[in-house]
């Protein structure tokens, strides 16, 4: 490992993202099954993934000027302590009470809540635990935790919840986040905050503030639109489990070794990229084919035997992890680091809007057509957006991803 980048801050950071990671990855798989088990219904099951989401479409431009001026670090250490002892409660209920899809929703409403601004502060506070001139390594590093936990503990994790229930799981993802928590706040950074006392019209100021930088810059505007094309697509892998489910020859713990493969190849890919620099020129070709690539392989999904749907996951993780890592340490790079909050809440907000929208429909997709079919309508609806904003757009797009992190 370089030694220029495994500091003190940026090693505590690591470790606390891997600890709640570890026992997140289980949790997550156990509520969009047990809601899709007790339900039978992919509009159900849409509507449910459709409201958990809203947080994430209202929230960010409300507090990202707040997380501007204040310690991102407190706030992450705050919201994992507080959310360890919730999940905790959450264990004892559901182990006490029998399934209602209200109180999962409530439990889903907390969760984005929670996520929503813990993401806005961590992406903001990750950038500066990097040493200078790491960027790539670091976000390399960074990207790994989720796809290495889920090649390790997703398969644990599914034996875990297929006996034990989802209970075990919040209790267990409880304990990781006090642990991580305890990890986080031995981090040493003397952070620039601005406590003032809240204004409505400041606070309005600063969102518009935002939203008139990004107008201005065009290669991040038209990124954050096709992203919102492709995470309104992306809802596509809410009918992956209810396929499983209700195919002859599928089962759960098929699905469950399908992420994990995924993650694996995600895993690989951040490997790469952190011992192999993407050339600069090469940026943005790069990431136009990998956008391409995920058009083409959603269109194909349903219509293949198992064996190549996992090839073709383990392949989409590998080529995604390095065009994800291109966008974030391109756009990261490029602004400064007092509207990165804001910024970042942008981009949440339009992706939240997109996978509402989207859950909401693919549920109603699923209920009416063939899954196959689905799959090559959004396909199709990734291409446009390829060729709309990337391939339309290329000089102010390449002239942002093509530059050196």
């Amino acid at each position: 490992m370089n030694k220029k980048l495994w500091t003190k801050n940026f090693t505590l950071i690591m470790i606390g993202t891997l600890i709640s990671a570890v026992g997140g990855v289980g949790l997550n798989l156990a509520l969009s099954v047990t809601i899709y088990d007790h339900t039978e219904s992919t509009w159900l099951t849409g509507i449910y993934g459709a409201v958990t989401m809203v947080p994430t479409i209202i929230l960010p431009i409300l507090v990202s000027p707040i997380i501007d001026r204040y310690s991102r670090k407190n706030i992450i250490v705050r919201l994992d302590y507080m959310m360890g002892s919730l999940f905790i409660v959450f264990a004892f209920i559901t182990s006490k009470v029998t399934f209602n899809y209200y109180f999962y929703m409530i439990i889903g409403l907390i969760i984005t809540l929670n996520s929503v601004v813990y993401q806005l502060a961590y992406a903001s506070l990750f950038p500066n635990l990097i040493p200078k001139g790491m960027m790539q390594k670091g976000y390399a590093i960074g990207n790994l935790i989720y796809p290495l936990t889920n090649v390790l503990i997703l398969p644990v994790a599914t034996f875990v919840f297929k006996h034990f229930g989802v209970s075990i799981l919040f209790e267990i993802e409880g304990i990781f986040l006090l642990a991580a928590a305890s990890f986080e706040r031995m981090i040493d950074i003397e952070e620039v905050t601005h406590k003032v006392a809240f204004e409505v019209k400041s606070h309005i100021n600063d969102i518009k503030e935002g939203f008139s930088y990004l107008f201005k810059e065009k290669g991040i505007w038209n990124v954050y639109l096709f992203f919102v094309v492709m995470m309104f697509a992306d809802s596509f892998k809410l009918l992956i489990y209810p396929f499983f489910e209700q195919h002859p020859d599928l089962s759960l713990i098929q699905y469950s070794l399908l992420l994990s493969l995924q993650s694996a190849g995600y895993m690989f890919g951040g490997l790469l990229h952190y011992k192999i620099k993407v050339p600069t020129h090469l940026r943005y070709l790069l990431s136009l084919v990998v956008y391409l690539t995920f058009a083409l392989f959603d269109a194909v999904f349903f219509f293949m035997p198992f064996f190549i749907m996992v090839l073709m996951k383990f392949m989409l993780g590998i080529i995604g992890m390095n065009s994800a890592n291109i966008r974030v340490t391109s756009i990261n790079a490029y602004i400064d680091d007092d509207k990165r909050g804001r910024l970042n809440a942008v981009f949440q907000t339009m992706v939240g809007m997109a996978m509402v929208l989207g859950k909401l429909f693919t549920g109603w997709l699923g209920a009416s057509f063939s899954y196959e079919h689905i799959g090559i309508f959004y396909g199709l609806l990734v291409s446009i957006g390829v060729l709309v904003f990337i391939v339309r757009n290329q000089k102010a797009v390449k002239f942002l991803y093509n530059r050196e992190v």
